[in-house]
């Protein structure tokens, strides 16, 4: 049964008689941000705040000078705080690799990873918990939350619940099962779980529910798969129809995004039709990938850009391309796409199946299949007239991945009142 997420006695001493409160637990929340998991809990907290919510956020600061206590920022309370941790979360990438497994220590274990989310519950006094990024705040964080009896909704964003890296990714290829440190980490995070009295998991896929309950017991909890209640920016320019198609990529320079793959077929592909391919992200490739593709006409890289740029970039290309050959969640970029009418192809695995319907907005091609992207690659350069019954339907179906429409499903999953 659904639980009706209602006030502790030790949080029930302030009206009721007003707006329930909500804390957004995000190690990263806007303006730091690294991946899809930090906009998803801005756009929902942002959400509820409008639906008449009044909402906290406890997140990270990257230095001591920019942490902030009870600050109002867009009609949110944050509380940025500076972590006692050897390096901030928002570097993790940086760190030397023998800071990882103390940071991780840290994570799991510091007694004052409890003693801030206490403080910040005391003076909150929430109704209930959001959880998006734990990793950086502090997996005993939940025994806290238990001890105050507040409710919580935990929003599977990766795979942190069974896996350090938060992805059961390494060396180029998925995991096949947990390693000895992940599989101890996880033990300890299904024994903080299980204090809370009311906990529900949501995941915005299917696949990345079923990856995570090989290792975590997940189905112990009301759980239930619904999308991110995203909200993209509409675009600012109009769409211009183009003889020449436009192929696009959009998302983080990182091997797991299978880029270079995409480029080395499409380069293959350049002496025969007539097309330009956009790259438009940053991240760990971007060097190497410029340096070998950059030169070419008929590639153009961007660098970062805003989401108000990748709308404009989206409304003015013909197909969106998604090479990932790792298992991915609800890629915000493919929602972002589809519900402007833009057409993809990409990888038919994990959660990309269940956004991309084959041969009715875009194709799904094996991860990694060099003559299988070539193919379905070359069955739209061919013959572009196929991209318009695949837009129509693109479009038709766009209210799926409506803020509004998302979001009412989970109210009405978490049982909460207005």
């Amino acid at each position: 049964m659904t639980a009706i997420l209602q006030p502790s006695d030790e949080h029930s001493n302030h009206p009721r008689v007003g707006k329930q409160r909500l804390l957004v637990l995000s190690s990263l929340f806007p303006p730091d941000v690294l991946g899809g998991a930090e906009m998803s809990a801005y756009n929902l907290a942002a959400w509820l705040r409008d639906k008449g919510f009044e909402v906290g956020v406890l997140t990270t600061a990257k230095t001591p000078e920019e942490a902030c206590e009870a600050v109002e920022i867009d009609g949110m309370k944050v509380w940025r705080v500076w972590m006692p941790r050897l390096y901030p979360m928002f570097f993790f990438a940086r760190a030397k690799a023998w800071q990882k497994p103390l940071w991780h220590l840290q994570d799991h274990f510091d007694p004052r990873n409890r003693k801030i989310v206490a403080r910040i519950l005391r003076e909150f006094k929430p109704d209930f918990v959001n959880i998006h990024l734990l990793q950086g705040i502090g997996y005993n964080a939940l025994k806290e939350i238990a001890r105050c009896g507040v409710p919580t909704t935990f929003f599977l964003h990766d795979l942190g619940l069974a896996c350090f890296r938060m992805s059961m990714f390494r060396k180029g290829k998925a995991c096949e099962k947990q390693c000895l440190l992940c599989n101890m980490s996880s033990l300890y995070k299904r024994h903080c779980a299980r204090q809370l009295p009311a906990l529900e998991f949501v995941s915005p896929s299917q696949a990345n529910l079923d990856i995570l309950a090989k290792y975590f017991p997940v189905g112990q909890w009301h759980n239930a798969v619904i999308m991110n209640a995203n909200k993209y920016p509409v675009p600012t320019v109009t769409r211009r129809e183009s003889a020449t198609v436009r192929l696009l990529c959009v998302g983080r320079l990182h091997v797991t995004k299978g880029i270079e793959l995409l480029l080395q077929v499409v380069g293959d592909l350049a002496a025969k039709y007539d097309f330009t391919m956009t790259i438009v992200g940053s991240g760990p490739d971007e060097a190497s990938l410029r340096e070998k593709y950059g030169r070419f006409s008929w590639c153009r890289f961007t660098g970062f850009v805003t989401q108000e740029e990748v709308s404009n970039a989206m409304v003015n290309s013909d197909v969106l391309c998604v090479p990932s050959v790792w298992a991915e969640n609800s890629p915000g970029v493919v929602i972002h796409a589809l519900g402007l009418g833009l057409p993809v192809v990409g990888s038919d695995k994990a959660g990309i199946p269940e956004l991309v319907e084959d041969r009715k907005n875009g194709l799904l091609v094996p991860p990694g299949d060099l003559q299988a992207w070539a193919t379905a690659l070359s069955s739209i350069l061919e013959n572009p007239l196929i991209l318009k019954p695949w837009r129509a339907y693109a479009l038709e179906n766009a209210y799926k991945f409506d803020q509004d429409y998302i979001g009412e499903r989970l109210l009405r999953f978490l049982s909460l009142t207005l």
